[in-house]
């Protein structure tokens, strides 16, 4: 999978959430998704998932925040 086009926009409405932006291709540099012309909101995309992918990625997140904060970064 690749992107095109990418890029992210703070959502100048809703503080912390972010619009993505950009064409998704295959490996074969096919088109076989789009993010959508107004982007898609991270926060209106999240609660549309279901219970178990939240706490998937939740789970992976606080790895990478545990890291952080081990680090000293995490503010």
């Amino acid at each position: 999978m690749n992107f095109q086009n990418f890029y992210l926009l703070p959502n100048p409405d809703v503080p912390g959430d972010y619009f993505v932006f950009g064409d998704i291709y295959d490996n074969d540099n096919n088109l076989i998704g789009t993010f959508g012309p107004n982007g898609t909101s991270v926060f209106g995309w999240w609660v549309t998932q279901d219970a178990g992918f939240q706490q998937s990625y939740c789970q992976q997140f606080a790895v990478i925040m545990g890291q952080e904060i081990v680090n000293g970064t995490a503010e």
